[in-house]
């Protein structure tokens, strides 16, 4: 048992000893790894980080060149002259088109743009990792920092190196210089560097309350380039999981190009998924073979339903362009106002951001509307601070399953603290309801640049397109929300899908699991909001009746 970051990283095996050689390797949650793979192997390098390391080891050098070979000198001078070359370009402050304060570009593109392309930055790690310089380093600064005769060194390298209070004490600045090197070692295609200066940013690069400095940051782009690894060593993978499908965008991740026609097969999976003619194992090629299976409860105890309109007959659109709108905002607050009088003990409510749902809660604050809502329902919200995730789910799930209060209602967020992970079981959500599509932004450069990465492929006929990794991307994301309910076979709840979008666009409900569709091609969804409220009672009345737990 050990975690994604353990297993995934061949460093990191290497340093705790753990071979993969014979094992079958059960990897859960499978849908995660792609982003863990990103997160393992990209990188932050900020001017303070530079800095510091550049200090060290010019005093390094000044203390020790006496004492240094003469190769030694020689890597130690192609260090400095690395570290250099990041520090002007990081303190040139560059502007695209006088407002944008970032730049994409490739690692080749940056290694010319710093003036590196003629050093051997293999032979450097090589240099880094035998002589174990960064752990030297640190050694050496708290050598300088007890050390009365260095005294005056100690305060001048203190003095240019910015925001020094705030570098760790534990990790070598050199090592985090070491391990971007490391990334521009890496194929182009692989991962892109993003070279950014925020806005509040000075030219002086003075310490200010919430200061940001300058930075390089690392974006690997092809996780199946890093997950190769793990397939070759082991003897087996098992990608397991309740939200893989489709099966075309996990494969793609993480098994790029690897497999001949491996777009059109996984499709044709995805596709056979869930029919009841079709068998439960599909065999991709020789090497890789899916299995899929129903939901443990019965289609009778789930009610799903998409909701176009409130009580007022306004419709919900929640697009960025109009989510913000009063009468949209107010017109969602009475449908949860309804729906909190027919939904017994839990309701969760989950919203596409963070500022969505502050948003939400100072306009319901102002017209009254979060006071109904309290008057039907205990209400909490997720916490910004993980360390109250538990305290919060304590004492919601009490006022859920308390008589007194009427149940409880849960404000969420899509991809949040309580989006993965946590079991909302019976009482602590007879209903789950979603507002809106919570779509990635399509301006972010990173994202951008990953969309037209899979599009590249995607002429040459493997892989998805990026515009399906856009949307797949929100669907896993709405998938895994709707998972917190149904945790056991008898099990029940609603799941209430409000957004014009689940019944206009049919690429979103095709991405529902089959379990919620129950086999319906087309979307559910009631004449009217009364219609609605009527089939939801009823729903919650007949599993009484039944005695469901």
């Amino acid at each position: 048992m050990l975690p994604y970051n353990t297993l995934l990283s061949k460093e990191a095996r290497n340093a705790v000893g753990l071979s993969l050689k014979k094992s079958l390797v059960i990897i859960d949650e499978a849908h995660n790894i792609p982003e863990a793979l990103r997160s393992i192997h990209s990188c932050c390098l900020t001017l303070s980080i530079v800095e510091a390391a550049m200090d060290q080891l010019s005093l390094y050098v000044k203390k020790y060149s006496s004492r240094l070979s003469a190769r030694n000198l020689f890597y130690l001078g192609q260090l400095r002259r690395c570290t250099t070359s990041i520090i002007e370009y990081l303190k040139s402050k560059k502007k695209i088109d006088g407002s944008k304060h970032s730049i994409l570009m490739s690692t080749t593109e940056l290694l010319f743009e710093l003036k590196l392309d003629n050093i051997n930055l293999f032979k450097v790690d090589r240099y880094l990792e035998r002589s174990r310089l960064p752990q030297k380093l640190i050694g050496f600064a708290a050598f300088l920092n007890q050390s009365n005769m260095s005294a005056s060194n100690l305060a001048e390298t203190t003095t240019n190196t910015k925001h020094s209070e705030h570098l760790s004490k534990h990790i070598s600045p050199l090592s985090i210089v070491r391990n971007f090197l490391i990334c521009l070692n890496m194929r182009s295609k692989d991962g892109k560097i993003v070279a950014e200066w925020p806005e509040h940013s000075n030219e002086e690069f003075k310490f200010e309350s919430g200061y940001i400095p300058p930075f390089f940051r690392y974006v690997l782009l092809d996780p199946s380039s890093r997950f190769e690894n793990v397939i070759t060593e082991s003897h087996a993978v098992a990608l397991v999981g309740g939200t893989i499908r489709p099966f075309v965008h996990i494969s793609s991740e993480l098994l790029g190009s690897t497999i001949p026609n491996l777009l059109e097969k996984a499709t044709e999976a995805d596709e056979n998924a869930g029919k009841v003619s079709s068998t439960p194992f599909s065999s991709i090629t020789e090497y890789l073979t899916t299995f899929s299976c129903g939901h443990v409860v019965s289609p009778s105890n789930v009610f799903t339903m998409c909701v176009t309109s409130g009580p007022t007959s306004t419709k919900l659109d929640f697009r960025h362009n109009s989510r913000y709108s009063e009468k949209l905002c107010d017109e969602l607050g009475r449908t949860l106002v309804n729906v909190c009088n027919v939904v017994p003990n839990g309701l969760v409510v989950f919203l596409p951001s963070y500022a969505y749902e502050a948003h939400l809660m100072r306009r319901w604050r102002k017209v009254g509307i979060l006071e109904q809502i309290k008057r039907r329902k205990a209400i909490h919200r997720e916490p910004k601070n993980s360390r109250d995730v538990d305290q919060t789910l304590t004492s919601y799930s009490l006022d859920a399953t308390s008589e007194k209060t009427g149940g409880a209602i849960i404000f969420c967020v899509v991809g949040g603290k309580v989006s993965e992970g946590i079991n909302f079981a019976d009482d602590m959500a007879r209903c789950v309801f979603v507002v809106g599509l919570p779509y990635a932004d399509i301006t972010d450069p990173e994202l951008r640049e990953k969309m037209q990465s899979l599009d590249r492929k995607r002429s040459n006929s493997t892989g998805i397109s990026g515009q399906s990794y856009y949307h797949n991307l929100c669907m896993r994301a709405v998938n895994q929300s709707i998972g917190r309910a149904i945790r056991h076979s008898n099990d029940y709840a609603a799941i209430i899908l409000a957004d014009t979008r689940y019944v206009s666009d049919t690429r979103v409900w095709k991405s529902l699991p089959q379990w919620l569709r129950h086999g319906e091609t087309q979307p559910k969804t009631a004449s009217s909001f009364g219609k609605l409220l009527f089939q939801l009672k009823s729903f919650f009345n007949e599993m009484k009746q039944s005695g469901s737990s």
